[in-house]
């Protein structure tokens, strides 16, 4: 135990040294003279006893000198424990105090121990899986607060800060995104096989699917909830992972092919949603999902390790009750797992706590649900007997010629050619000769019994990598939303892309199928690093913004000699069209036209090996089979035999190798008659890696049009047992996934951003000028005055925000105005967003005032001018009346004297006469 420190006693320096077993262990420094350093280290009873608690639990300490110049910068990479030396552990890594490879690989371990197996580094989350199921951070209740939290209530500061690291974050973010800012997301999760990729994109999958419902009350325990949209898109990956996945060595659940899961949402009226009130009228809803598959490992149809079995799907059907069995193929009623060469004796049949049977029953109720059923299903389940039969067929050398082949056992194909529906004498033509064209002739070339053999297992491979297209075709039919929501084809859908792609592998032999998953891993390596460095590192030295210098692994060159004009993919392809290309030639073809790659390795011992410098390590490939494994091509005597076959998965769809049926349609008319004729052409024949290439660039066009989240997956231990950590196995995947470059960028960079233009905009009424007056002078550009008063703008907002360092005694940058951007620290943008609108209430009161003030004068004015002309009319009437008032005694009098007149002139006339 150390002993107490006395008053005045320096202060004990808790660092961690290298090991060659356990990666870092802990320590305390004794003393260093600039070259070496004395070290006392505690000694634990094994691995997972180290911990860092200042030897408190160790067995004894040993002392040890170490050279410096072994470490950064010459010193000893520092605990981040309290004074007496108990381990500091952060939710959130960018926090650490000490920020290096050991300190995240401690922190991860201690969390792990605790039962905690998610930890956050910025806006990526390290997912340590933990071989158990912790179903008290699972529940609708914990569901609901996530969605709360992160994405309906309004909160200041980093709404994370709130709740504990979990996927439940990434994924309620990615709805809030696409909901709110209405960017398509997507979610990328990468790691080892093993790691827990698949269970971590279910969960996520889940909790989007919660999400979309809307508020709900978090102490709520919801479990009625159904919508059979969700249900059929959440019993999809069941039914992927029986046709799709198998066991491995190091995975009893092993994805054995890649998915890129597209959650379709309905977005709504656009523009109800720019003015809805609350976020709750803003919500997107789920309508369908899509689903593009990659690379189906095709050779585990017919081989796999004594230790590993095939796809589950096969194990499933052979568990089957015979009754369902005999339903199916009545060859198939009474057989087991040694009744095909194909399965043999598996080393169990439990996956995941459950038998083959009990997943039989299972599988069968999600084709009912996508509506794979009476001659559907029964298609699809004859075509694995297909397979499995074809596995079952053997061959010998034809008496009569050593050159051709004739069948074994005679029982065993006749069961295959009742069970596909054709002639004997086809299927014997189809599998023991080949048909070979001239230009002015064709003619057949009989096979020896090898040949045939591999023929009838290229057959079987080919059958089920179709058969499982054909499955995807049927799912995503039942679960797209052109065809399942309403006025789903006219609609344009938001996105939630959810990535499960086969993690790197290095096993004792790579073959060709290691050498396309470990490529597939190179592409994303390089998606993540252009994410989360060099997008970023370019954009800030853009902008004028001060970035630390962070340094990372770059796999250009690991790209560059795969798909380059003379790399590993253009060689193989060019053996490959060549009338007599072979393994051996590709190989030394390859070191020839690459031997300036640093990330080529020469084998010395064996001509038909290489290697590469991955970014996760060195791996080297046995080239044997590249060649035939890399041509695509099935023969054409195979497609005719399958034409004829009352099968119509076999008879139909084998030349299909789209994962959608819609995505068919547009190409249809153009020039797609056009195809079968150049596949015809051995020279242009597209081959499996030319086929995976295009795929991956279609995915990657896919994901660069998205907002990217990042989940690492990592696998702790390879016993498979709770609260155990492999220190140097963690470390290799750290390394090979970049967090510790990440952490470093996420604690020294600005995660949040907006133009200058949107922040002067959506910020202004924040602004108080005569305290915080803007630097811009007339003489500056239009830009130059915008950044000038963003930088006084956000000094005010933000001010509530500032603090100091509180070992340097400096101000934290809370923000950062680049020459069109604005750039902000972790919450600081949601303590803008959430004032913004305390600040627009005094503006919103002095505006209404304005208005009713010209509403209420304006209302005046026109009873005023009504007023105005009701007097106008009665004087006018007035005057009217008075006029002809006067007019009448006028008249009145003109007559009066008219009559006087008259009469006056009558007695005039009579005085005349009596004269």
């Amino acid at each position: 135990m150390p002993k107490a420190k006395k008053s005045g006693e320096k202060k004990t320096q808790y660092v961690f040294i290298r090991d060659p077993e356990y990666a870092w262990v802990p320590a305390t420094k004794v003393s260093d003279n600039g070259k070496t350093a004395v070290v006392r280290v505690p000694q634990y009873g094994d691995e997972q006893d180290i911990i860092c608690d200042g030897g408190a639990s160790s067995a004894k300490y040993e002392d040890d000198e170490v050279p410096l110049k072994d470490y950064n910068r010459g010193v000893l990479p520092m605990q981040n424990v309290d004074e007496n030396g108990n381990m500091r552990a952060f939710p959130d890594m960018v926090n650490l105090p000490f920020l290096h490879e050991p300190a995240i690989l401690y922190n991860l371990k201690d969390r792990h121990v605790n039962g905690k197996p998610y930890t956050r580094t910025g806006d990526i989350i390290i997912a340590v899986n933990p071989f158990q199921w912790f179903k008290e951070i699972y529940t609708e209740k914990v569901r609901n607060r996530y969605a709360r939290v992160l994405v309906w209530e309004n909160t200041d500061g980093d709404p994370r800060n709130q709740v504990e690291p979990h996927v439940y974050e990434t994924s309620a973010l990615a709805y809030k995104g696409l909901a709110f800012d209405g960017h398509d997301q997507s979610i990328l999760v990468s790691g080892e096989s093993g790691a827990g990729k698949t269970e971590t994109v279910k969960i996520c999958m889940n909790h989007i699917a919660s999400v979309q419902r809307g508020p709900t009350k978090g102490n709520v325990e919801d479990t009625k909830f159904s919508d059979p949209i969700v249900n059929r898109i959440m019993e999809s990956n069941p039914l992927l992972e029986t046709f799709g996945n198998a066991k491995t060595r190091r995975n009893d659940n092993s994805s054995r092919f890649g998915k890129y899961t597209q959650l379709q949402f309905d977005m709504g009226n656009a523009s109800k949603k720019q003015f809805a009130a609350d976020k709750a009228s803003r919500m997107c809803n789920l309508a369908g999902s899509k689903c593009e598959v990659y690379l189906l490992e095709k050779n585990r149809v017919t081989t796999h390790d004594t230790t590993e079995r095939t796809y589950h799907s096969f194990y499933q059907l052979l568990a089957a009750p015979d009754k369902e069995k005999a339903e199916i193929w009545s060859e198939l009623k009474g057989t087991d797992y040694n009744s095909f060469a194909y399965i043999g004796t598996p080393p169990t049949d439990t996956i995941e706590g459950k038998k083959d049977g009990d997943h039989w029953q299972t599988t069968n109720e999600i084709l009912e649900t996508i509506n794979v059923k009476g001659s559907s299903r029964r298609d699809l389940m004859r075509a694995m007997c297909v397979v499995l039969q074809l596995g079952n067929v053997s061959f010998m050398k034809d008496p009569k010629d050593d050159d051709r082949s004739v069948v074994k056992d005679r029982g065993e194909f006749d069961k295959l050619a009742g069970l596909m529906g054709v002639t004997n004498q086809d299927l014997v033509d189809c599998l023991t000769e080949r048909t070979m064209k001239t230009r002015n002739e064709t003619y057949k070339v009989p096979l020896n019994a090898d040949v045939a053999k591999e023929s009838a297992d290229a057959f079987a491979k080919e059958i089920y990598s179709k058969l499982f297209l054909w499955l995807v075709r049927a799912l995503n039919d039942a679960t797209c939303a052109e065809l399942n929501y309403e006025d789903g084809m006219s609609k344009n859908f938001g996105v939630i892309g959810l990535l499960d792609i086969f993690g790197f592998e290095s096993f004792v032999r790579n073959r060709f199928e290691q050498l396309c998953i470990n490529y597939a891993n190179e592409k994303l390596q390089a998606k993540f690093t252009e994410d989360i460095f060099r997008s970023v590192q370019e954009e800030y030295e853009f902008e004028g913004i001060p970035l630390d210098e962070i340094k990372y692994d770059d796999n250009t060159d690991v790209l560059d000699l795969i798909e380059g004009k003379a790399g590993l993919l253009a060689m193989l392809n060019e053996e490959c069209v060549r009338p007599k290309g072979n393994d051996d030639a590709f190989v030394a073809k390859a070191l020839a036209a690459n031997k300036k790659s640093p990330c080529l390795i020469a084998s010395k011992t064996n001509r038909r090996e290489f290697g590469i410098h991955h970014y996760a390590g060195k791996v080297m490939y046995d080239a044997e089979g590249f060649v035939g494994s890399n041509v695509d091509t099935l023969p054409t005597d195979l497609e005719e035999c399958a034409v004829k076959s009352n099968n119509e998965i076999i008879s139909k769809h084998l030349s299909n190798d789209k994962s959608s049926n819609l995505a068919s349609k547009p190409k249809a008319s153009t020039g797609k008659k056009a195809a079968p004729r150049r596949a015809k052409s051995n020279l242009v024949a597209a081959t499996v890696w030319t086929k995976y290439k295009s795929q991956l660039m279609s995915l990657m066009n896919m994901l660069a049009q998205t907002n990217s989240r990042y989940i690492r997956c990592i696998k702790p231990n390879t016993y498979k047992k709770p609260s155990i950590m492999q220190h140097l196995s963690t470390i290799e995947q750290l390394r090979c996934a970049g967090v510790v470059a990440a952490v470093t960028l996420s604690r020294s960079a600005f995660p949040n951003r907006l133009d200058n233009s949107v922040v002067r905009f959506k910020f202004w009424q924040m602004w108080d000028k005569d305290k915080y007056p803007s630097d811009a002078t007339p003489n500056m550009s239009p830009a130059e005055k915008l950044t000038c008063d963003c930088k006084a703008l956000l000094k005010c907002a933000l001010a509530p925000l500032a603090e100091n360092d509180p070992k340097t005694g400096k101000p934290i940058t809370i923000f950062v105005c680049g020459k069109t951007r604005s750039y902000f620290k972790m919450g600081a943008l949601e303590f803008l967003e959430s004032h913004r609108s305390q600040g627009l209430e005094v503006h919103a009161i002095q505006m209404q005032r304005i208005g009713r003030g010209f509403l209420t004068r304006k209302r005046l004015r026109g009873s005023q001018k009504a007023r105005k002309h009701g007097v106008v009319m009665i004087q006018k009437w007035m005057r009217d009346m008075l006029a002809k008032k006067k007019a009448k005694k006028e008249m009145e009098k003109a007559r009066k004297e008219k009559l006087k007149r008259e009469a006056k002139l009558k007695k005039q006339r009579e005085e005349e006469e009596w004269k």
